[in-house]
């Protein structure tokens, strides 16, 4: 199968032509043959009826008389015949009577016929009498149709013949088209030696000559495509790695392109550039005139001879030199601010000064991690620049804090994080009241973490709305079955959270300690956030709940905003009172917060009580509770 698919054109025409001419051919012979030869026989056959016909009555008659020696006389006109084989005659009880075999061979073809003796004058079979016969026609006919096969085959083998020299003949234009093109060169022009009288071939190699010329049309339009292509794909290249290694505002090098710098060498020492306040910048000027001052600080930098990276938004770095003391560095560090100060930058018409922190790492092997943890020391401490020292142990800090957000999250899913309530007791009757609710992780080993330790890491890794639904569901459930009142705690991110404040309301409600609940919030977030504060303050007064100020008296206090956002309680920070009994001036400050408080009619709590002292104190102040560890340790209830 696999030969035919792979054979040539006039082969496979050939063969169609043999196959389809020999089927036809075939067909046309076997029906022939057996037109004539049916033909013949029943000729023969006619024959032998009619000799039967001469004879049957005559044997009848002397098979009925009994005269069986005259039917030999009988047939025997029969049997001098050559073209009669055979003769026999049975009688009715199945007795062979005559049988005649003629010696001569019998030919191919012969017919038997035989014929049902009847008594004369009446329909009573008496016998039965057969003949076989076989003349030279049937022979002589053959023999002329086989001659006539031969012939035909003789005829038809030629006809093949010559077919199979003009189809090899007529394709013959087609191997020498098949061989220019196997020989073809991209660029070169074939040219075909066609017989002018093949019309259907001229058309073939006209079209390949017009195809010839459009492919090389576009081969010089592809190449010069592609030329211009690969001058592009170079430019784009080239721009691309540019706008990989570079900043695109400032047109200096970016962060990869100096953490490629960096790992040339194993230890480099890099300074990281930030500037101070730049969003209020942004803010009151606008992103325009703060992406003009960026492009201006970049330029003074490398004006300086700095070779700066840009690394950030507000953010810049630069790769000292090598081999540098400590000292010296801080010397160029403090001359370099300095100058930064000094310089008068340009926003419109406008003169701007701006200020600069620096982190320093010196011969590290993590300079950008250790430089921005010396950036991020100097900000804490207020200072305008800072060096990184191991020994400080700030990345052994990180680990800390990684592993507590580890346990934080572990607790939460194992359900460790609890609750204490801390009394605040009434300072008239010495009876407690109320209690606040204090958060804890209970260790694997029953051992617990205080709030500080964890809290400030849970804010910054976004657990801190969890731990926030926890001790509500805690708080609310352990005080439904209670009669006092309890305090939690929520800060700026919980109130600003749609999804906590409904939390809040469901659980209130399924509890029914609303008109028992105090929701303590820190006066600084208060402040900061007065109107969503204000919102939700209404919100849950609407459900019976009271509000306190936490911490009031610890910074910059707004006795308008207290006003207006209608507390319940004011606690007084603890900063106040835990020294009240030693520093005058506290307790000054104390009785201003009592008195301005009772005017308005708001209840007060003192914090931090730890003394009986301390305790005579806020209650001569006229504080209505008071909270600490002399009135009462956080318990489990």
């Amino acid at each position: 199968m696999n030969k035919f698919k792979n054979a040539g054109l006039a082969t496979k025409l050939f063969i169609a032509l043999v196959s389809g001419g020999s089927i036809l051919i075939l067909i046309l012979l076997l029906s022939t043959y057996l037109i004539i030869r049916d033909t013949t026989l029943d000729a023969e056959e006619q024959k032998a009826h009619l000799l039967l016909d001469t004879v049957d009555k005559s044997v009848a008659v002397s098979l009925f008389l009994g005269i069986i020696p005259s039917i030999d006389e009988k047939l025997s006109t029969l049997t001098r015949l050559e073209e009669v084989k055979n003769i026999t005659l049975i009688n009715e009880e199945g007795k062979v009577l005559y049988s005649y075999h003629a010696h001569n061979p019998s030919n191919v073809y012969a017919v038997s016929v035989t014929k049902t003796l009847f008594k004369p004058n009446s329909m009573s079979p008496i016998g039965v009498i057969s003949l076989t016969y076989s003349g030279r026609t049937v022979d002589e006919t053959m023999y002329y149709f086989y001659l006539l096969l031969g012939l035909i085959s003789i005829v038809s083998v030629l006809a093949f013949g010559l077919m199979t020299s003009w189809i090899r003949n007529l394709l013959l234009p087609i191997k020498k088209i098949a061989r220019e093109l196997h020989n073809y060169t991209p660029g070169e022009m074939l040219h075909f030696n066609i017989d002018s009288a093949q019309r259907e071939f001229l058309d073939i190699t006209h079209a390949f000559n017009v195809m010839q010329k459009s492919v090389q049309n576009y081969s010089e339009m592809i190449k010069t495509i592609n030329q211009n292509l690969a001058q592009t794909v170079k430019e784009k290249t080239k721009e691309l790695t540019k706008n990989l290694y570079h900043d695109t505002l400032t047109a200096l090098p970016n962060r990869l392109k100096l953490q490629e710098d960096l790992a040339l060498y194993p230890k480099n020492t890099v300074a990281i550039f930030n500037i101070d306040d730049f969003k209020e910048v942004n803010d009151f000027f606008g992103i325009d005139a703060g992406d003009e001052l960026l492009h201006q600080v970049a330029y003074w930098l490398g004006e300086i001879k700095l070779y700066p990276y840009r690394i950030g938004g507000d953010e810049f770095a630069a790769i000292l030199p090598r081999n540098r003391s400590g000292k010296a560095i801080q010397k160029e560090i403090a001359l370099l601010l300095s100058k930064f100060r000094e310089k008068n930058f340009i926003i419109g018409d406008e003169s701007v000064h701006l200020r600069a922190t620096i982190g320093v790492a010196i011969e590290s092997s993590k300079p950008l991690i250790h430089a921005d943890i010396a950036l991020n020391k100097a900000r804490d401490l207020k200072k305008t620049y800072s060096i990184y020292d191991s020994s400080e142990g700030v990345e052994e800090q990180y680990k800390t804090n990684i592993a507590m957000s580890a346990q934080i999250r572990q607790a939460l899913i194992e359900h460790r994080i609890v609750c204490q309530y801390q009394p605040i007791v009434n300072c008239k009757t010495g009876l407690t009241d109320k209690y606040e609710t204090l958060v804890r992780i209970a260790r694997e080993d029953g051992t617990l973490i205080p709030p500080n330790d964890f809290l400030p890491i849970a804010q910054k890794t976004k657990l801190y709305s969890n731990i926030t639904q926890e001790v509500i569901y805690q708080a609310c459930h352990t005080f439904s079955n209670r009669t006092e009142h309890f305090s939690i705690n929520l800060s700026s991110s919980d109130i600003m959270d749609p999804y906590i404040v409904s939390s809040i309301e469901r659980i209130l409600k399924q509890t029914g300690t609303a008109n028992r609940v105090v929701f303590e919030i820190l006066e600084s977030e208060g402040i900061e956030n007065f109107e969503e504060v204000a919102s939700f303050i209404t919100r849950m007064k609407k459900l019976g709940a009271a509000i306190a100020i936490d911490d009031f008296g610890s910074g910059y206090s707004n006795f308008e905003n207290i006003l207006k956002l209608n507390v319940d309680f004011l606690k007084i920070d603890g900063s106040l009172i835990r020294n009240i009994d030693q520093n005058s001036r506290h307790r000054i400050v104390v009785a201003s917060i009592v008195d301005f408080a009772h005017r308005i009619g708001i209840e007060t709590i003192a914090e931090f009580v730890s003394s009986e002292e301390i305790l005579t104190i806020v209650t001569e102040l006229g504080i209505t509770y008071s909270q600490g560890y002399h009135t009462g340790k956080p318990q489990f209830l």
